[in-house]
């Protein structure tokens, strides 16, 4: 039997998991609009600062996810993070807790997008590729990027990208169209801060209520990461929403302003600054399909916004589409 000629559009975790158990069945070409792979499953360094500004930490509750996962473990390229964790309510610590071996949070080492790297080996990926057109053919579809040339024919083409971007190029016919643009992924920005000095604090990593602010860490506490003085700080979704229009600097001292009063502590010194904005961060828990199949039109979406904004979303949604697809499209394979 010819092998079939799959398109997967994002080089995140879905996208990389589905080409992984697709690829001793069928040829895959992976496109990815970014330089580099990993999605949200991100990381940034400058000099010795170092910066998991996308996912910070996941978690493992099904039993299929954990049982991929050990493999990873095994190879030291996923860890445990066992941290010191607080919650605060306002500018007051309500709750903590140290994260221990039983209840584990987890982390890619030695940075969050090593995994998504290591997913990727195998795959000739053509990054910074955007891909602007799918167009239907007797026997194929032809897809297209940005500047309206030809990125080859497929049997089959997989969207792994969040529902705004999905809409631009999915054609009106596709069986779950109406669905996708019911679909909303709110934004998020990032600060990163390189510095001098570790402020006065005693814990590691904090979620916050009642702030502009949604997350805090101190990025050295987690394993295998280097000892340098590299703080992340996320905004909450709904205040990234308000203010998404914002200046970037403006939107930085805000939230510099915000940790300071939240954690009733001065920065000091800051050796290094960025702020990255993520438009399309989280979503919250959807009760639908975990996966989109339209047979007909050869187009299937898998992505964590089919179910929530989480690491395990994103691999649940892919082995549910890999199931079908192997159920459907290669049951005599």
């Amino acid at each position: 039997m010819t092998r079939k000629n799959i398109a997967i559009i994002g080089a995140g975790i879905s996208g990389l998991i589905t080409a992984n158990e697709l690829k001793e069945i069928a040829n895959i070409t992976i496109f990815e609009k970014a330089r580099g792979v990993g999605g949200r499953m991100a990381c940034r360094y400058k000099d010795e600062f170092s910066f998991d500004f996308g996912a910070q930490f996941f978690t493992a509750k099904t039993p299929e996810f954990i049982a991929y996962l050990q493999k990873f473990i095994d190879l030291k390229i996923i860890e445990n993070w066992q941290a010191n964790f607080v919650e605060i309510d306002d500018n007051k610590i309500s709750y903590s807790r140290q994260w221990s071996e039983e209840n584990k949070h987890f982390i890619a080492s030695p940075k969050m997008n090593s995994l998504t790297k290591y997913l990727a080996k195998d795959f000739d990926i053509k990054l910074q590729t955007r891909i602007s057109k799918i167009k239907k053919k007797p026997k194929s579809l032809e897809i297209f990027d940005d500047k309206n040339n030809s990125c080859g024919e497929f049997d089959l083409v997989i969207l792994t990208i969040p529902p705004k971007q999905a809409c631009e190029i999915l054609p009106k016919n596709f069986k779950y169209f109406a669905d996708i643009q019911n679909k909303e992924m709110l934004p998020c920005f990032a600060l990163m801060l390189g510095l001098k000095n570790k402020p006065e604090i005693k814990w590691d990593c904090a979620y916050l209520k009642n702030s502009k602010l949604s997350w805090i860490a101190f990025e050295n506490s987690k394993p295998s990461r280097n000892p340098s003085n590299s703080l992340t700080i996320l905004s909450r979704n709904s205040w990234a929403k308000d203010n998404i229009d914002k200046d970037l600097e403006i939107v930085k001292n805000e939230l510099i302003a915000e940790f300071e009063y939240a954690s009733n502590c001065k920065i000091g010194d800051i050796l290094y600054s960025d702020i990255h904005l993520w438009k399309y961060a989280n979503i919250a828990k959807q009760n639908g399909l975990q996966y989109y199949y339209d047979s007909k039109n050869s187009l299937a979406i898998c992505s964590d916004w089919l179910i929530q904004g989480r690491v395990e979303s994103a691999f649940l949604s892919a082995k549910s589409l890999i199931e079908e697809l192997k159920n459907q499209l290669f049951k005599n394979v």
